[in-house]
């Protein structure tokens, strides 16, 4: 039966590091992915069983005593340092966190569905034909994967991360669909009511990942700063009709994608650790 620390081995990421450096449970240094230092790290523990044991020729007292402190941390209800890929999180506390994920992304993704379709089929298929589709979106930046097959090869920090970093960039827009009179007018109430109850749910999820997983927030938003995107906000108001629909339409295509995404990666989450895969 294949753990959840064994499912992080395959390596793939563009993210900057959290925690560089983890152990184990056979006591050998794990390396993150985004540690390009190498920096070596005192060896510490060996795992026999289900006890630790502490070996004088390859770690100190201190190691051992924080080693197991964080172990203990990580035995209880809340354990916010505990990363998806770090030994010693329970695994009912991960099962009902990926849970909650699953269910919130599979539902934001079902709302920007109606979203989309509901634009569709509100305009003549006359004027749709005139709509130039721009075909991109403001996170491709990210390259996160959209295969099933791509994903089901990146680890479970990776996909946690590329979850919560899609949530932070489609706040805003989904704040301003159902909230800026200027791109309202252009909106149904299906659309409005959809893009306001896939805010609450969103928010919903993106908290449930940062009170879980507080390590990942300065990472995911330092990303953020780092790379320059586009909102498309002017093409949204702009008093040119075909212009703005051509942003809304390419807008709700987005978001129908990256919601796809993050109902993927949280299913793929979700399937490695009820090892149901």
């Amino acid at each position: 039966m294949a753990s959840w620390l064994s499912l992080s081995s395959i390596r793939c990421s563009t993210f900057p590091p959290s925690h560089p450096n983890r152990l184990t449970p056979h006591g050998q240094q794990d390396f993150s992915p985004w540690d390009h230092s190498a920096v070596p790290m005192a060896p510490a523990l060996s795992f026999h069983g289900h006890q630790w044991t502490y070996n004088p020729v390859r770690g100190s007292c201190l190691l051992l005593l924080l080693v197991l402190s964080n172990l203990l941390l990580c035995q209880g209800n809340v354990c916010p340092s505990c990363g998806p890929d770090v030994f010693g999180v329970p695994l009912n506390f991960l099962r009902n966190t990926f849970s909650n994920v699953s269910r919130l992304s599979q539902d934001i993704h079902n709302l920007s569905t109606i979203m989309f379709n509901e634009f569709e089929g509100k305009y003549p298929q006359s004027k749709l034909e005139q709509i130039y589709a721009i075909h991109d979106c403001h996170t491709d930046f990210l390259h996160a994967p959209g295969k099933r097959a791509k994903a089901q090869l990146v680890n479970n920090e990776d996909l946690t991360k590329w979850t919560l970093m899609l949530q932070y960039l489609w706040i805003a827009p989904l704040v301003d669909l159902g909230n800026e009179q200027q791109i309202e007018k252009d909106l149904s109430d299906t659309i409005i009511s959809s893009a306001l109850e896939s805010i609450k749910k969103s928010y919903q999820l993106q908290a449930i990942l940062e009170r879980r997983f507080t390590q990942m927030i300065r990472p995911v938003r330092q990303m953020m700063h780092e790379f320059k995107f586009s909102s498309r906000y002017e093409d949204l108001v702009s008093s040119d009709e075909a212009i703005r629909y051509s942003a809304l339409y390419n807008l709700f295509d987005c978001l129908r994608r990256d919601s796809l995404k993050v109902d993927m990666y949280s299913k793929i989450l979700a399937c490695r650790i009820s090892d149901e895969c």
